[in-house]
């Protein structure tokens, strides 16, 4: 189970990752600006934001499973589309595709890796799980960095298409989750109690806050650094490939580490230390100098970041019943897109008028800011 959610996750993961080794391609195939090269995270955010809200709270009636299926099936789909696309329009069609495909698949396996693990060990098993956020660095990225380089930016999208199709069949394995049978009217009643019941908790309201934060402040950082590597330090698709690499084995090595910790010291805890971490980082990227010490702050970055992602999405399961699981990560999920996307589209304008420090001061602040709403909101369940 574990190794399936792990490929799920990595699928979209990497797919998106590796759009910021693409960029500087993409501008120059297409003749386009960075700020407009940059639409296509907003469009995917804005797809995988609608989808995930749906997906998310429709797995509370019907299973998490079939949506798990579909998603990677239409990922494949996607994939295929964007690389046939003859137009920037089209491409972006085809991303925003593929953003809906991500959106059902990232909220309903954390959804289902909630239903499945004790909260005891929750911490462990989704740390293992969330390796995928960072192995797509060490693989996805660099893998469709080098496809791109032999190849062209087109069979980097027939890659991960054929990688969709493959999840898709190993999913076929996952058990299935059914639920209760009720009428429709039912359902949407369920749903629309189960909101309503977020918006009255502050710690819930506050869980939704953290997913923008987290995500935004995230994928901000690391859209607009390969551009940053190749205007500043001449780096090409394939040297920023290897960065991420560099990156991603820090981190893989972090995110279990988080996860067991976590399980010992507080979910809480591990999360807020690995978001200090990364917000500091973070903040004095853009001021040192091609080097040993660029390359190992940007791994502490990417530590920071796997530190926290275990901790804190075993947290937020726990905070609701499992009933709402699907509702409060749809939840989070929208939240954590409409993230990304406002990341994205503000940090290209910046970017475009004040250079990347701007940017990673954005992200700091943002990823400070986790820090802050977890002090004051969020206890551990177990402490309520």
């Amino acid at each position: 189970m574990i190794a399936n959610l792990f490929l799920l996750l990595f699928l979209g993961l990497a797919d998106n990752q590796m759009l910021a080794a693409l960029l500087p391609v993409l501008v120059h195939a297409f003749h386009v600006t960075v700020a407009v090269a940059g639409l296509l995270v907003v469009v995917y955010s804005a797809a995988a934001a609608t989808s995930g809200f749906l997906s998310g709270t429709l797995s509370d009636h019907y299973g998490r499973r079939r949506f798990l299926l579909g998603g990677a099936s239409l990922f494949a789909l996607a994939s295929w589309m964007a690389a046939s696309t003859r137009t920037f329009p089209e491409l972006m069609v085809a991303r925003a595709l593929t953003g809906a495909a991500a959106g059902a698949i990232a909220t309903c396996s954390i959804a289902y890796a909630g239903d499945s693990f004790n909260y005891k060990i929750r911490g462990r098993a989704i740390g293992w799980i969330s390796i995928a956020y960072f192995a797509a660095p060490i693989i996805g990225v660099p893998a469709g960095a080098q496809i791109a380089y032999l190849f062209g930016w087109r069979s980097s999208f027939l890659f991960f298409a054929g990688l969709a199709f493959v999840a898709a069949c190993f999913s076929l394995a996952l058990r299935e989750d059914h639920r209760p049978g009720q009428r429709a009217p039912h359902k949407l009643r369920r749903s629309v109690e189960a909101f309503r019941a977020f918006a009255a908790r502050r710690d819930l309201l506050a869980g939704i806050g953290i997913a923008f934060l987290v995500s935004g402040g995230l994928t901000g950082f690391m859209t607009y650094i390969g551009e940053w590597l190749n205007s500043r330090f001449g780096l090409g698709t394939r040297g920023i490939g290897w960065i991420f690499m560099l990156a991603g084995v820090v981190a893989v090595a972090g995110a279990p580490l988080g996860g067991a910790l976590s399980d010992r010291i507080g979910k809480r805890k591990m999360a807020m230390t690995g978001c200090t971490v990364m917000a500091i980082s973070v903040a004095l990227m853009p001021f040192f100098p091609w080097g040993l010490a660029l390359l190992a702050i940007f791994g502490l970055t990417s530590l920071g970041a796997a530190l926290r992602q275990g901790p804190l999405t075993a947290l937020m399961t726990e905070l609701v019943p499992d009933s709402q699981r699907g509702s409060f990560m749809a939840a989070r999920g929208a939240s954590s897109q409409t993230g990304i996307g406002a990341a994205a589209f503000v940090g290209g304008m910046l970017y475009q008028s004040f250079g990347y420090a701007a940017v990673t001061g954005l992200c700091a602040l943002m990823t400070a800011g986790v820090v802050c709403v977890l002090a004051v909101y969020i206890a551990e369940p177990h402490a309520a």
